[in-house]
């Protein structure tokens, strides 16, 4: 298997008490872009994956705020 790192999770669990729990986790891109470029500066797409890493926790945030309607 390829070494890989989790940048980004969301999560929606069934509770036993029949509940649904969203939840994510996600590397803020501001840590992530200065840590390639300090540790791999011949990675040239840091902030490409920064900027996926800002539009995926909007979303996140924006899913977990309109869940309330559904639940």
């Amino acid at each position: 298997m390829k070494p890989k790192a989790q940048l980004f999770k969301l999560e929606a669990n069934l509770l036993t008490n029949g509940n649904v729990e969203l939840t994510y986790d996600s590397v803020r891109p501001e840590d992530f872009e200065r840590t390639m470029n300090e540790g791999m500066p011949e990675y040239e797409g840091s902030h490409s994956v920064a900027s996926l890493l800002r539009y995926l926790r909007t979303v996140a945030e924006e899913a977990m705020q309109k869940s309330s309607s559904y639940l």
